[in-house]
């Protein structure tokens, strides 16, 4: 392999990276804006028995913490959370913000990269997918087996990285927001944006595919 080759293939595989990082940035702002996870963490969970709220009260405080994420205001705005609780959610939309401002950026960089790899390398964008598709694969069954495994470690590590203070550690036997929410509520919400993410990369390559086909 000649170093054009490894050049054309190690752009490639960042692009493809690039791509299954803007798709599960794509997922996880969905799912997040969806109530389909807050009525599934009712139910499986049983968080009325948890938490001694009423249903209604449950629906206001995720209809509350769903528009909290997506808005101007600085605080969250529940009657029961502590200040500790509010100021970790404060931290939280900071990190969702990161993420998805990332996100951005990273989808500008992939049409750069993707129109490069074309015009340079003739690597078609269905092909560059395909990367991403089998790269996404092998993530999929690590980080899925992982999360079955070993989440609540992992759960523990991504906090330490994300926040700088100790406002997350918090008591699920006093705190709202560990009693409405719990850990394996959020094991099944990774889970669920991963897989998400995987069948949209599925739909986005059969997409390009077929395109590119129809176009010869």
């Amino acid at each position: 392999m000649n170093l054009f080759s490894i050049f054309r293939l190690t752009l490639t595989i960042i692009t493809s990276l690039i791509f299954i990082l803007i798709i599960i940035s794509g997922s996880l702002n969905f799912i997040v804006r969806s109530s389909l996870i807050y009525d599934y963490n009712i139910s499986a969970y049983s968080i009325e028995k948890r938490t001694s709220l009423s249903l209604e009260k449950i629906n206001e405080i995720n209809l509350g913490i769903r528009t909290y994420f997506f808005n101007e205001k600085e605080l969250l705005d529940i009657d029961i959370f502590s200040n500790k609780e509010i100021l970790h959610m404060k931290d939280v939309k900071s990190v969702m913000n990161f993420i998805f401002d990332i996100s951005k950026i990273l989808s500008i960089v992939f049409c750069i990269l993707t129109f490069v790899l074309y015009s340079y390398f003739r690597v078609y964008i269905y092909k560059l997918i395909f990367y991403s598709l089998s790269l996404f694969l092998s993530i999929l069954v690590f980080l899925g087996t992982s999360f079955l495994l070993f989440f609540q470690e992992l759960f523990i590590i991504f906090h330490q990285i994300a926040f700088n203070n100790d406002l997350w550690i918090l008591n699920p036997n006093e705190d709202y927001l560990l009693m409405m929410y719990p850990e394996d509520f959020f094991r099944d919400v990774a889970i669920l944006i991963l897989v998400t993410s995987f069948i949209l990369n599925v739909i986005v390559y059969i997409l390009f595919r077929s395109l590119f086909y129809q176009s010869k």
